[in-house]
């Protein structure tokens, strides 16, 4: 009966714990199962911004190596290969 006691008042000083440590660890598993998507989708969303940053550079280095004046023919022959 003694140990029974010691049992009891063990169990009655962490009734506490042992309750609210699982129902914060699904709480916390919860949020985290919330979470995990909208981040995902996030990143998703940054993936296509730097994908499109990355295509307007390349069109920006295209523009710029882009000969703009247009070469005069300097004879009559290469006239007509133009």
């Amino acid at each position: 009966m003694k140990d029974f006691l010691k049992t009891f008042k063990w169990f009655e000083r962490n009734v506490f714990k042992l309750i609210f440590i699982p129902i914060s660890i699904i709480i916390i598993y919860t949020i985290f199962m919330f979470l995990i998507p909208i981040f995902q989708f996030l990143g998703f969303v940054g993936d296509g911004f730097n994908e499109i940053q990355n295509i307007f550079q390349e069109m920006e280095k295209h523009i710029e190596e882009f000969k703009w004046e247009k070469e005069v023919p300097s004879s009559p022959k290469d006239e007509n290969l133009v």
